[in-house]
Order: C-alpha cells, then sequence, then structure tokens
C-alpha cells in the first residue's frame, strides 16, 4: 500500500478478503446463476423482494387514518395562511 492510502483510512484490500465461490455471490452481482446462466433476480435486495405474493384489494380506509388526513390537510392550509399573512 502506499503512504497515501495508509492515510485514508483504509487497512484492508481486496486481496485481504477471503474467496468463497460457494455461495454463489459472484453470479448474484452480475444478474448470473452458478450455472452462468442470467437469473430472472427472484434473490431480491437487503430489503427482501419486490415481487408482490398476495394481489392488492381495495379496502375502506379506518376512521383513525380519515382524521389524521384531514387533520394534516388542515394543518397544512394553516401553516399557508399563517405564511402568506391572513391569519
Amino acid at each position: 500500500m502506499s503512504e497515501a492510502d495508509d492515510e485514508s483510512g483504509w487497512k484492508f484490500e481486496l486481496e485481504d478478503l477471503p474467496e468463497d465461490e460457494s455461495d454463489g455471490a459472484a453470479g448474484a452481482d452480475s444478474g448470473e446463476d452458478e450455472a452462468g446462466e442470467a437469473g430472472d433476480g427472484d434473490e431480491g435486495n437487503v430489503a427482501g423482494s419486490m415481487v408482490l405474493d398476495q394481489p392488492l384489494e381495495p379496502g375502506s380506509p379506518s376512521m383513525e387514518n380519515t382524521v389524521f388526513v384531514l387533520l394534516g390537510a388542515l394543518c397544512t392550509v394553516l401553516f399557508f395562511l399563517m405564511v402568506l399573512g391572513v391569519i
């Protein structure tokens, strides 16, 4: 490592990382599975898969949700009226 690298705070190099090919980590970045074929990306990301397992169905809002939406709208209108100097 050069002297400039020592000052930046990096303590490890790429060669220090273990080379574990058994979990297929090399194929996960390139979108390929262990056989080298392009996968359809079902692995997901940190938060999980973005594929919905169940269909979305509309429902009626609860009273609590309705109250909070109306309270937020009222506070927003009052804020803009105060900024404009009407109140």
